[in-house]
This record gives C-alpha cells, sequence and structure tokens, in this order.
C-alpha cells in the first residue's frame, strides 16, 4: 500500500508539472494585447469656421545661471501679502537689472583688492620714473648752461694763451705772466671736458630713466587688465534680470552652492503672450502672416483677446504631423499666464459639408505611399479587438481634427494613443 501511494503521487506530481509547464509556454507565447485609446470617427456639421486649442507661452522666456560659483549669501526681498519683507518667489514681478541673487563675494573681492594694489604701485612707479626722467633733462639742460660758459671762459683763455705763446718767444712776457695764462689755459680746457662728460652721464641717466618709464608703462596696463579681469567675476556674483517680467521658476535659496552656468531662475516677459497651436498642412492656407485672431478663454468668459499670426512654423512636428502657428497678443493686465489653455476660431474662406473627422494625432503616414496618409482601425474580430491599419484620403482640417475624404465611416474608431505600438492584426486593449 505505501509503494502504490508513493507511486500515486509521483503520477500526480508528474501530471502537475507538465500542466504548469504548458500553461507557462502558452503563455510566453501569446503577445499580450497593446494598451491604446481611440476615438470614435464623427461626422462634422457643416460650418465655415475652424475652432482651435492653443497654449499660451511668454513673449520671451529666459533662464538665468551665475557666471561664477559660490554659495549663494542673498536673494530679493518682496514686500508679501501680509506687508513682511520676505524672499523674492514664483510669480513676483521683477524689473530690468533687477538683482535677483548674489553668491559670497568674499574670495572675488580679495582677488580684485590685490589687483588694484599691484595697480596702484605700478601707477607710483610711473609717476617716480617720470619725476626721475624730468630732473634729469633739467640737469641736462643746466650742463648745457655751463658747458656754453666753460667753453666760452675757454675760448678768452686760448687767445690769452696764444697771445703769452707769442709774447714769450720773443721775450717780451716774463716766465711767471706765461705759466699764469697757461694754467688758466689748462683749468678752462678741463672745464670743458668735464663739463661734456656730465651732459654724457646725465644724458644716460635720461635715457635709461626713459626706458624704465616705458618698462613700468607696460607693468601699469598688465596690472590694470589684472584688475578688469578680476572685477568682471566680482560683479558677476551679483545675478541681475535682463527684462521686465515674472518669475516663473526659482532653483536656489540661501545657502545653496552654485555652479556657474546652473539655472537658478526661469523670468518671462508676458506683456505680450503668444497663443500656440497646430494645424494640419491642407489649413496652412488659412494661416497667413499678419490675420487677426482672437482668442478667448474660460478663466475670463466673455471676453476676446484680438491677436495676429506672427509666425507659422516652416516644418511640421514631427510627432503630431501638425505645423505650429503663432499668435501674438497683448497682454497688458496680464490675464493670460504662460501654459493657459485658450481657444481660437478661425472662419473658412468657405462653407465645408458635413464629412467624417478625426483628431490629428490619429492620423500617420502611409507605409505603403510616401505621399498618402493612413490610420490605424480598433475592429471586433472573434471577441477579439485587433488593430487594422487602413490607408485614407484626408480632407480639411477642424482646429485639431481633420475630414476624412475616403477610408472611414461615422462611428469607426481610430488609435488616437499607442498607435506607434502596433502593426497590422495586433490585439489591443482600448483604455479610458
Amino acid at each position: 500500500m505505501k509503494g502504490r501511494a508513493i507511486n500515486a503521487i509521483a503520477v500526480t506530481g508528474s501530471l502537475l508539472l507538465m500542466t504548469f509547464t504548458e500553461g507557462c509556454g502558452s503563455k510566453q507565447a501569446a503577445k499580450p494585447a497593446v494598451p491604446v485609446k481611440v476615438a470614435a470617427v464623427e461626422l462634422n456639421a457643416a460650418s465655415g469656421e475652424a475652432k482651435y486649442s492653443a497654449t499660451i507661452i511668454p513673449r520671451t522666456e529666459v533662464e538665468l545661471a551665475f557666471k561664477v560659483g559660490g554659495y549663494v549669501d542673498m536673494l530679493r526681498k518682496v514686500r508679501g501679502v501680509d506687508g513682511r519683507m520676505r524672499d523674492i518667489q514664483e510669480g513676483d514681478r521683477i524689473s530690468t537689472g533687477a538683482v535677483l541673487a548674489r553668491v559670497r563675494q568674499s574670495d572675488y573681492q580679495v582677488k580684485f583688492k590685490q589687483a588694484e594694489s599691484h595697480a596702484s604701485e605700478a601707477r607710483s612707479s610711473i609717476d617716480v620714473s617720470r619725476a626721475q626722467y624730468e630732473e634729469a633733462l633739467s640737469s641736462i639742460a643746466s650742463s648745457k648752461a655751463r658747458l656754453v660758459e666753460a667753453e666760452a671762459d675757454y675760448l678768452k683763455a686760448k687767445l690769452d694763451f696764444d697771445r703769452a705763446e707769442n709774447l714769450f718767444a720773443s721775450r717780451s712776457m716774463t716766465k711767471a705772466d706765461y705759466d699764469s695764462a697757461k694754467a688758466q689755459y689748462d683749468t678752462n680746457n678741463a672745464r670743458v671736458v668735464a663739463a661734456r662728460s656730465q651732459i654724457q652721464v646725465i644724458q644716460a641717466k635720461a635715457d635709461s630713466a626713459k626706458a624704465n618709464i616705458d618698462v613700468v608703462e607696460a607693468q601699469s596696463q598688465n596690472a590694470q587688465a589684472v584688475v578688469q579681469e578680476t572685477e568682471i567675476p566680482l560683479h558677476d556674483t551679483e545675478l541681475r534680470c535682463p527684462l521686465n517680467g515674472v518669475v516663473l521658476q526659482k532653483a536656489i535659496e540661501k545657502g545653496t552652492l552654485v555652479s556657474s552656468g546652473v539655472k537658478a531662475f526661469v523670468v518671462a516677459d508676458t506683456s505680450s503672450v503668444k497663443a500656440v497651436f497646430g494645424v494640419a498642412d491642407i489649413a496652412l492656407a488659412e494661416m497667413n502672416l499678419g490675420r487677426k485672431l482672437s482668442v478667448q478663454t474660460d478663466s475670463v468668459p466673455g471676453k476676446e483677446f484680438q491677436g495676429q499670426i506672427t509666425s507659422v512654423f516652416p516644418a511640421a512636428d514631427s510627432k503630431s504631423r501638425a505645423f505650429n502657428v503663432e499668435v501674438t497678443v497683448a497682454n497688458p493686465e496680464y490675464v493670460l499666464r504662460p501654459n493657459m489653455i485658450v481657444s481660437l476660431r478661425v472662419q473658412a474662406k468657405q462653407v465645408i459639408p458635413a464629412q467624417p473627422v478625426i483628431p490629428l494625432n490619429a492620423v500617420i503616414k502611409s507605409k505603403s505611399n510616401l505621399e498618402g496618409y493612413a490610420v490605424t482601425v480598433v475592429t471586433d474580430e472573434g471577441g477579439r479587438q485587433v488593430a487594422r491599419l487602413r490607408e485614407v484620403k484626408l480632407g480639411e482640417s477642424f482646429g485639431n481634427a481633420v475630414a476624412v475624404a475616403e477610408g472611414l465611416k461615422p462611428g469607426d474608431r481610430v488609435i488616437t494613443t499607442g498607435g506607434t505600438m502596433v502593426i497590422d492584426g495586433d490585439q489591443v486593449k482600448v483604455i479610458p
């Protein structure tokens, strides 16, 4: 009995193992259903206008970063709703040139003061060298005056000596008078030689002083350049706002260690904004630069904001295949804010008859026709939801939707999200 029981258990275990293995194998072989979102093809009523949803972006948006690194020791103070001063935060309005934050300046101030000290010493050296040069020039002038006087005395003494030589030779002058005239001649000759020698010495000093001026002036220029080099990072410790606008993002606090080039603030000028929306290529003819359009938002019901088309992107978005259009809208009261959703109405040139329409993001490029389009339709096949690729012919656009002239009928379900994850024949799971 005991042996039979063991055999029965072994057989049962083998069957269970085979069943488990087969089950796992079947699960591995079956491809799971791909989750997708779908939209039903609707019949668009005849209309002479297209509706678009647009996103508001600032006219100008700038990321601000420090040019130098260090610890943030100051943030701009603004008055809060309670009347107290507080650090600047997102949503605060700022003006051009306002200092938003500052990193610790001590390290940069030390270098700047050292450079200024060296520059001051260099400027003093220039003054000393110039004074020495002026003194040498003055001494040269004095020595030349003494040389002129010595040369005049020398000429007189030479004449006297020449006359004395003649008189002494004819025994008409005593030896004592002759010796006196010769001594006077020798003295004045020595004075002339000494004066000329002194001028040469002083001229050499003047030339040396002038050359030294050139050297110290070059040193002074280098020192001043170092001052400017150290002054720039000292000024860069302050982060200033380049425009009148509002703070959209703030990424630092007091005590934050920042590196050069790392974003600290994002500021934007929203005195005028842009409403950006996408249109299909067949609607580009309606989007003429300068065309005036009205913008509406649910946040301000009943009010229209007037704008005009200022930009039409030259290439379509790679994902949505739509061309972005920008409508610039004056926003003096700052009612329209970044990332706000607004709506626009564009009057068509002619009334479009009722026809099937689908969302723009349901359209894909045809694989068999490079100039054609296709959609992925979800069909029920034997209780399974299956993706089927279908060629379509597009018509006019209706805002964020496009008409389908051929290939679809009202009620068909087209994939709007997840279509790139499936191929023809794949099982899908429709999610909300």
